[in-house]
């Protein structure tokens, strides 16, 4: 019976749309040695000319101005 009202249930939301995401500024978001970033590759360029995996790893490295998009010429993502 909690397997029928489960699976009922998933069923309304099929065709929702998916909520939008806004990128926090760096002031909403722990940053610092020792924060864990999700793997997520959504790479960044640092203010510093590195590429980074994500805009969480350039914040946890200390960067705060950053664009989207990996950096030219960065030798790869950190």
């Amino acid at each position: 019976m909690a397997l029928l009202a489960l699976a009922s249930a998933c069923g309304k939301h099929e065709n929702a749309p998916a909520p939008k995401l806004e990128a926090a500024s760096t002031s909403d978001v722990k940053s610092g040695p020792g924060y864990e970033c999700l793997d997520v590759y959504d790479p960044v360029c640092g203010s510093d000319g590195k590429t980074y995996s994500n805009a969480c790893y350039a914040r946890r490295a200390g960067v705060t101005t950053y664009t989207r998009g990996a950096c030219d010429g960065s030798g790869g993502p950190i």
